[in-house]
């Protein structure tokens, strides 16, 4: 039987669609870092993915939501998998006990996605800018991705912090990480090592730096609600 000349294998097709998909998100992703997910609409993203179909967005993800969520995963994979190859490294080396581990296992990786082109770490500085965005766009599996990295690590010099002093710190410190290179992307600015290593010194510095005998009073005496890194997660009021 002679082939269909105009039929398109199943593999052909799936091939295509992941393509697609991934042009979606890249294309998003590049608005968001700018203009926020709330500032960019299905359309002008339609555009920048240079794609005619005005439905290619709910066919591939469902709304914009679905879009944010699955460019979250997406950027987060390659971003966790070299996270644990530094988690490990670091093991190997007996540095867990060091704050300036546990920043560079934070900062790393983002560098590194900035260095590879991508604007990922500018859209995460945006959404981050409105804490309730994180309820509708954060998928489950990666809630808290970079700000956990913290809880695996056994830092000695934390452990006499009050829980709500040591976890306001590492929303400090995740908050900065993101708008200081996130502004470095958007600029397409290089960062060398020496500049890195020096915000890596400063953010080291936010982390540890010694909790004040004002602040101890005020603490005892506060009844404000604790941080909240997500609208999932709390931490302990001490």
């Amino acid at each position: 039987m002679p082939l269909d000349k105009g039929a398109v294998s199943p593999r052909r097709r799936h091939t295509t669609g992941e393509a697609t998909r991934e042009l979606l998100m890249i294309s998003a992703e590049r608005l968001f870092a700018w203009h926020g997910v709330e500032g960019v609409t299905l359309r002008e993203i339609q555009i920048q993915a240079g794609q005619s179909n005005s439905s290619v967005i709910a066919y591939h993800f469902g709304s914009k939501a679905g879009l944010v969520r699955s460019l979250i995963a997406f950027r987060y994979k390659t971003i966790d998998a070299r996270r644990t190859e530094l988690l490990e490294e670091a093991r190997a080396e007996n540095s867990l006990g060091d704050p300036r581990t546990m920043v560079w296992l934070i900062v790393r990786p983002l560098v590194e996605s900035i260095d590879r082109g991508e604007m990922f770490v500018p859209f995460l500085a945006k959404l981050n800018e409105n804490p309730l965005s994180h309820g509708e766009y954060w998928p489950r599996q990666f809630e808290n991705a970079t700000v956990d990295v913290s809880s695996q690590i056994p830092l000695d010099v934390l452990a006499d912090m009050p829980e709500r002093v040591r976890r306001g710190r590492e929303v400090q410190l995740y908050n900065s990480v993101l708008h200081m290179l996130g502004d470095h992307a958007r600029r397409q600015q290089h960062i060398s090592e020496a500049r890195l290593s020096s915000y890596v010194d400063g953010w080291v510095g936010m982390l540890t730096a010694s909790v004040s005998a004002s602040t101890s009073r005020l603490l005892k005496s506060d009844t404000a609600v604790p941080f909240i890194l997500h609208p999932a997660t709390e931490s302990t009021d001490d």
